[in-house]
């Protein structure tokens, strides 16, 4: 099953997890909401209402920083993060300001 991005088309926090995506080249359908009438439809996928919203096959993955970190896992490269484990920690941070 293709993986499934739900999100809105204008947001940065949909916009990394279509970043992250498209670097990894890991081909994948994008299903946008408008605010607000999404609630219903990501309520019933994820149990939340909060997108983006990726589904893998039977994982759900909520929130641009665990798309990243799913993506990260599953296809390690390219990578989206530093080698050195300083470098990468640093990202992390930086990913939380």
């Amino acid at each position: 099953m293709t993986p499934e991005l739900h999100q809105f088309r204008f947001s940065h926090f949909n916009e990394k997890a279509r970043w992250a995506l498209d670097f990894k080249g890991v081909p994948h359908v994008r299903r946008s909401y408008l605010p607000g009438p999404h609630m219903l439809p990501i309520t019933r996928l994820s149990g939340q209402r909060q997108v983006p919203v990726l589904r893998a096959g039977s994982e759900i993955v909520i929130g641009s920083d665990r798309i990243i970190d799913y993506l990260a896992t599953r296809h390690p490269a390219p990578p989206l993060y530093p080698p050195s484990d300083a470098a990468h920690r640093r990202a992390l941070e930086l990913q939380q300001w």
